[in-house]
């Protein structure tokens, strides 16, 4: 094992039922690279597997029995330790936890997966910048695999985005200088005197519903009522 720290932007540790089945799917499914391992890397009970600088840690889960053998019984980590082995063993793993993992071709990635016979959804290009697809790993973790695309226009006021970077949700007019979306009233002032009075010579209150409408249907107040 390593002595060497290694610091990833991603890095979360997944307790497991089958370590050499988990082992399987995170290596010849999706393609990570086991990196350490303790004790040793034919059967490890703690593997560090990394895809793109992004690290994936897996544990075995220990019975109470298990616990008791590694671990002095009256210590304060031993009640601790035996509490999660109880805990991990009565319940379904992974509800309510999703981990994002980049990738460099999100539908390349997915068409590999799916020719592996990995059950994955359709990718989706998503409103706030990036494309996806989600899986589950052998215990049920739920693992997003995405790819940060360029979007076609403001997903706040629909203003065409030309030059876009990826990730890139808002235009320069619906952004501070910080970077931040504007409130909706500015957002809203916005549209109504830079674009639907002088640019569709509208009354304003003509002009006031307009924006309110083209407003209403974008992801940005999207739970504006």
């Amino acid at each position: 094992m390593s002595q060497e720290i290694k610091q990833y932007p991603l890095c979360l540790m997944l307790t497991v039922r089958d370590m050499a089945k988990s082992l399987a799917f995170y290596r010849e499914m999706l393609g990570f690279e086991l990196r350490e391992a303790w004790p040793d890397k034919e059967r490890p009970l703690w593997a560090n597997l990394v895809l793109d600088r992004q690290a994936i840690m897996l544990g075995q889960h220990m019975s109470p029995d298990d616990v008791k053998k590694w671990m002095p019984a009256d210590s304060p980590e031993c009640a601790e330790k035996l509490d999660e082995a109880r805990e991990f063993g009565a319940h379904k793993a992974g509800i309510g936890m999703v981990a994002y993992v980049a990738v460099p071709d999100v539908d390349a990635f997915h068409a590999r997966l799916v020719k592996r016979g990995v059950k994955a959804s359709a990718p989706k290009t998503q409103f706030y910048g990036q494309r996806d697809f989600t899986i589950a790993d052998p215990d049920g973790y739920r693992l997003t695999l995405y790819t940060l695309v360029a979007l076609s226009t403001c997903q706040s006021c629909s203003m065409p985005l030309t030059d876009a970077k990826p990730g890139q949700m808002f235009c320069n007019y619906c952004v501070d200088e910080h970077g931040e979306l504007k409130p909706y009233d500015a957002i809203l002032e916005g549209c109504i005197n830079g674009y639907f009075i002088p640019m569709q010579k509208m009354n304003r209150p003509d002009a006031e519903r307009a924006a309110r409408e083209l407003l209403a249907k974008q992801p940005a107040w999207a739970g504006r009522k």
